[in-house]
């Protein structure tokens, strides 16, 4: 476990954007490790996502539940899954026909319709759950400032993710595109420096209101004003990236990050999957002692708590994804004993533990 996080650290220093955070007067979420909240496996329970040839998931980057239906993401792969595990089937698959794709940029749910976008194709694609093309998009966009990478339904329109546009380009972050995703319209506030992404980036709540982050920035930004500007900036204390590293070319710092324990330091944060549910955000972070933890931040009261769950004696651990819904936690975990198993659930009520 400890070697896998020291490696996706290494990774994910190569999505840091260069935009230095400044002296801003944010307000701060305290992450304290010392502080950690159990959730006992026996006030849930687990769900096993099928494992056959057919449904082999590398780990979830998406997840919808629609009524008795499980809509996973795993990369460039999207099954169905009964919510008793059961695999259902895939969601069209890789392929040059006209209800295929060549590769999942992003995926967005609808109340049951299933969007893929395919940046490859500039083209985007509704399904029904059976995996029954419903329509197709084509993204034509003739603006050098405007390259949609993730594409999300949003107000009348679309927002994205940008895609890089070279040292010589300042390209922003997020643009607004039309409904018909023939013209967009760059968000001032935030420039890309890199080509590097994930599977998540940014969160709609049931208001409408957008969050944005990117890895190991520690800073969570959201329109404001028609502007991409810091909403929230995450403290991870004594484990989080130095400051006379973060200054550091992107070279140094996975020099760094490959030599943790000659520097006798722990480092934790990497928070992923940002949600809004009311006056409460949740994040998934990675812990000093290499776990996934989820921390949840009161907007009204300042306050933060971090939770982690109690297995007893199986083998499972956390993963980093996690969605909340309908009053749901649905948390990404796996079964150590047996990592050729796929990727299960642990599903709670949320009002059993926040």
């Amino acid at each position: 476990m400890k070697k896998i996080a020291c490696v996706m650290l290494a990774a994910v220093f190569l999505s840091c954007t260069g935009n230095h955070r400044e002296d801003l007067d944010l307000r701060t979420v305290k992450v304290d490790f010392s502080e950690l909240e159990h959730i006992s496996q026996s006030d849930g329970r687990i769900v096993h996502l099928e494992t056959t040839d057919s449904s082999l998931l590398y780990d979830i980057c998406r997840l919808d539940v629609h009524e008795d239906t499980f809509v996973v993401q795993s990369r460039s792969f999207l099954y169905t899954f009964a919510s008793t595990g059961k695999f259902i089937g895939p969601i069209s698959q890789k392929g040059h026909a006209g209800n295929e794709y060549l590769q999942i940029s992003n995926v967005f749910f609808d109340d049951g319709v299933v969007g893929i976008y395919d940046f490859n194709r500039k083209a985007l694609s509704r399904f029904n759950l059976e995996g029954r093309l419903l329509s197709v998009q084509k993204c034509d966009i003739a603006d050098d400032g405007v390259c949609p990478f993730h594409i999300y339904p949003w107000n009348d329109g679309y927002i994205a993710l940008n895609t890089y546009g070279g040292e010589s380009a300042d390209r922003k972050a997020l643009c607004f595109l039309n409904k018909e995703l023939t013209s967009g319209k760059s968000i001032e506030g935030r420039s890309l420096s890199t080509g590097f992404s994930t599977y998540d980036d940014m969160f709609i709540d049931a208001n409408g209101d957008l969050l944005y982050w990117e890895l190991l920035c520690d800073t969570l930004f959201a329109i404001d004003n028609g502007r991409l500007k810091p909403l929230l900036a995450i403290d991870f204390g004594e484990h989080a990236l130095p400051y006379n590293v973060t200054g550091k070319d992107v070279y140094e710092r996975v020099e760094y990050a490959d030599k943790l324990e000659e520097h006798g330091k722990k480092l934790a944060g990497m928070a992923r999957y940002y949600q809004r549910i009311g006056n409460k955000i949740y994040f998934s972070c990675l812990s000093p002692d290499n776990g996934i933890l989820l921390c949840q931040y009161n907007e009204a009261s300042g306050t933060s708590r971090l939770f982690t769950v109690d297995f007893g004696h199986r083998q499972y651990v956390t993963g980093t994804f996690f969605l909340i819904k309908d009053n749901m936690l649905y948390w990404e975990v796996r079964d150590e004993a047996d990592l050729s198993l796929n990727p299960g659930l642990f599903v709670l009520h949320l009002d059993d533990w926040a």
